[in-house]
């Protein structure tokens, strides 16, 4: 997709301070329908429907007969939020009844069942909601707005393997931020010194590794080396000696699968330790984030919580800086907002080109 102007061309004058145009919102929104998006935790989805937003649209989730359904959380009549109403059984199907007036909708967002119709008359055709396109994987539900995904749920190896203890981190509020600016959050190393000195670098060693980037299938890959300070996230602290050391040798490879989702592997001599993240784009500013970490060492249960509070901790380190950012949505490069620099941007410069050519609209 083009960026919102031509580079080189004249127009009005860019304020990174404004809040995004309405033409660049709603470019956002429509570039990031095609993917999947992670909305819930599949094993907080009961009986009951819960409503959620995404891109700007209010949805609800509820399992039919054992199987999820996403639609509008909107009812054909009136308008009333689906997610108020419940689950019944029409002609032996389960359904969702709005609970204003009882209109009822199957799992295909056919209405099944009006209660206030007239005997003898048929429900009009057009009484149904959209069906949305709904996935559970990596015990998150995910939905797709479009009529088909561009890419499929991106690969998360560690969760299914029971050589690694995972620690599912939540968060306790959505970042005032935009989706596509928190994966180039994550996926910045050159911060680390500067954010978190002491935990994953150091303020007196600031200078970029060396980085490699590639596309491979559905996803950009970056890979480099870098030392970082002995820790929980680099070293089995649990073994004598591990915590003498002051710095660790280590290679993190990060797998950015679709403009969403990212998973940052660190092979070092401990083990493996991964951060895995999937962001929600509640909207254009706010994003909702999925995070799991993965070890292979220190695998003690009792040891969960030490390392949930450390990866917590880090995350707010990054929270107040990544909330700051202007503009909301990442500004085209030919605006000069903001000024990348080689070679130690180039994971981020190639995410920007990536995302760009798969139509996630830049645009301030």
């Amino acid at each position: 997709m083009m960026s919102m102007m031509q580079a080189g061309s004249k127009g009005p004058a860019l304020n990174a301070e404004d809040g995004p145009s309405a033409e660049a919102i709603d470019a956002f929104r429509k570039g990031m329908a095609p993917f999947w998006h992670p909305v819930f935790l599949a094993g907080d989805l009961g009986h009951t429907p819960v409503s959620v937003t995404l891109l700007g649209r209010r949805l609800v989730l509820v399992r039919l007969d054992g199987e999820l359904a996403a639609f509008p959380d909107t009812c054909r009549h009136f308008q009333a939020q689906l997610s108020l109403g419940r689950v019944v059984r029409v002609n032996g199907r389960a359904a969702l009844q709005c609970g204003y007036h009882g209109w009822s909708f199957g799992k295909d967002g056919g209405c099944v069942l009006i209660p206030q119709l007239p005997e003898g008359r048929a429900i009009p055709k057009g009484a149904g909601i959209a069906s949305h396109l709904v996935s559970e994987r990596h015990g998150i539900i995910w939905v797709c707005l479009a009529a088909e995904a561009m890419f499929p749920i991106p690969d998360f190896p560690e969760m299914d393997d029971p050589a690694f203890r995972k620690v599912r981190l939540l968060e306790g509020q959505p970042m005032r931020t935009s989706a596509t600016r928190m994966i180039m959050g994550t996926l910045d190393d050159t911060h680390f010194p500067w954010v978190h000195e002491g935990i994953l670098g150091s303020r007196d060693r600031p200078e970029p590794p060396s980085h490699r980037a590639w596309r491979e299938r559905n996803e950009l890959i970056v890979q480099y080396e870098v030392e970082q300070p002995a820790g929980l996230m680099t070293a089995d602290m649990s073994q004598s000696g591990s915590n003498r050391e002051t710095q660790v040798r280590l290679t993190y490879t990060d797998h950015v699968g679709m403009p969403n989702v990212i998973r940052l592997v660190k092979d070092m001599p401990a083990g493996r330790y991964v951060v895995w993240l999937a962001t929600c784009p509640v909207d254009y500013n706010i994003t909702s984030n999925f995070w799991v970490s993965a070890r292979n060492y220190d695998l003690d249960p009792a040891q969960d919580d030490v390392y949930r509070n450390m990866s917590a901790h880090v995350r707010e380190q990054d929270r107040s800086v990544i909330e700051s950012q202007r503009p909301w949505l990442l500004p085209p490069f030919w605006t000069q907002i903001e000024l990348p620099l080689g070679p130690g941007d180039l994971p981020l410069i190639e995410y920007q080109k990536w995302i760009e050519e798969l139509g996630v609209a830049t645009g301030i």
